[in-house]
């Protein structure tokens, strides 16, 4: 590394601030796009932006406890080896965010199911870890790129 550059570190707040708003926006739309992707019923084919809303309504807190769940996993496991970051392997940070997604996810949906009373759906539940592995896998690799890219450094003159 070249003595003006250095790499960027690791900021736990950025991280959890990112990935658990990154966690809100795509988990509902991923579970949108599987609804879409298995058939909506005729009587929901014709309302698309009012199944949006009752996916976003139906999923949004356990993707927001998944986020934090990610986040701290990922912090955990990157402060412990640079293996992910430095130098970046994107192979490693995809399979890093889909499995800590996949598996944050599961809980997170089993927890809100049961505490606000919705019927337990094994559908739900599968269909929150496949969202889960797509968030993660999208989010990670792509914070991870962030934190371990060189960022110039500003000399003084």
């Amino acid at each position: 590394m070249s003595p003006s550059r250095q790499s960027s570190t690791l900021h736990p707040r950025m991280l959890y601030v990112s990935t658990t708003f990154g966690f809100v926006i795509l988990v509902p739309l991923y579970t949108y796009f599987l609804l879409v992707i298995k058939g909506l019923p005729d009587f929901a084919a014709s309302h698309p932006f009012d199944v949006v809303e009752w996916v976003y309504a139906s999923t949004w807190m356990a993707a927001l406890m998944s986020g934090l769940l990610v986040a701290a996993s990922v912090i955990s496991v990157v402060r412990s080896t640079p293996f992910f970051h430095q130098p970046f392997d994107f192979g490693r940070c995809f399979s890093l965010g889909g499995i800590s997604g996949a598996l944050a996810e599961i809980p997170s949906t089993w927890l809100y199911r049961y505490l606000f009373h919705r019927p337990h759906s094994n559908f739900w539940i599968a269909g929150a870890s496949i969202a889960g592995f797509l968030a993660g896998a999208t989010l990670v690799p792509l914070l991870l790129w962030v934190v371990g890219r060189p960022v110039p450094l500003k000399l003084k003159s």
